[in-house]
């Protein structure tokens, strides 16, 4: 089962004696976008931050351990998404994705990693942002001459490579002469660490969505670590019912918040 805020109790009530706050460690929303807060949006906020220490022990421990259920209970979401939809197929195959109505630029661009010629997401996300973003899908695999159909109905382009060993994703931006990257849905077996790092690093990418494959927790853990040095914060943690190892996770860049109307909860990914 997926975890996001809303099915958190945790997080849906306030301790009504706490005290103050220390938030050294979490960058401070702007003032601009504070005012647009609700009072329920302040109270999952500040309830967020009252567990905030106890939650990443929790993490850190259960990451240290054998068991991947434990570890997944233990990952709790760091942002909260009004709008947290679901996106292609409910089991596996859909993505939990933040507003995706909110993606309005003319030139946006939508990137699906590993397609293995089952593209529901894909045809959803491209009428989700309003069927007008650039979109670019990539496999190890020729795709078959149905799912080429389709995507080039989308105005799509589909390239062939094993990321990142004969394909980088730098490679298909620079190709196809884009710079920034709305939504990256990334399901590539293995390939994961060192294909998404120099992509967040170099280009402006707003939501992540990934299957991880990790024999052991840390190995989940370390890759979201990744992640959060470069600002991205997780809004939703779905664990893989036929997989043990597997897990889908959804993240949102700090700099997008605003234009998503996602809201900053505690950092619980400790770098």
């Amino acid at each position: 089962s997926q975890t996001s805020i809303s099915s958190n109790p945790q997080l849906n009530s306030i301790a009504p004696n706490s005290n103050p706050i220390q938030e050294e460690f979490e960058s401070p929303p702007s003032s601009l976008q504070t005012q647009f807060y609700s009072l329920e949006q302040k109270n999952l906020r500040k309830a967020a931050l009252q567990s905030v220490e106890d939650d990443r022990r929790g993490l850190l421990e259960a990451a240290n351990g054998t068991n991947h259920k434990e570890f997944y209970k233990a990952v709790k979401p760091e942002v909260y998404c009004e709008k947290n939809e679901r996106i292609g197929y409910k089991g596996d195959g859909g993505k939990q994705v933040c507003n995706p109505a909110a993606v309005r630029k003319e030139d946006c661009t939508l990137l699906s990693l590993g397609l293995h010629n089952q593209i529901d997401y894909d045809q959803a996300i491209f009428k989700a942002t309003g069927s007008h973003c650039k979109l670019l899908g990539a496999d190890m695999n020729f795709q078959n001459a149905k799912t080429q159909k389709l995507y080039e109905e989308m105005g799509g382009e589909i390239f062939v490579g094993k990321i990142p060993d004969n394909l980088t994703i730098p490679e298909m931006l620079e190709k196809t002469g884009r710079s920034e990257v709305e939504l990256l849905k990334i399901d590539i077996e293995g390939g994961e660490v060192d294909g998404l790092e120099p992509l967040i690093r170099d280009y402006y990418v707003c939501q992540i969505f990934i299957e991880l494959h990790g024999k052991n927790p840390i190995d989940h853990l370390n890759m979201l670590r990744m992640m959060s040095r470069y600002g991205f914060r997780l809004f939703n943690i779905e664990p893989n019912p036929y997989c043990r190892i597997c897990c889908e996770y959804s993240l949102i860049n700090e700099l997008c918040m605003v234009q998503f109307g996602a809201v900053p909860l505690g950092i619980t990914i400790p770098h």
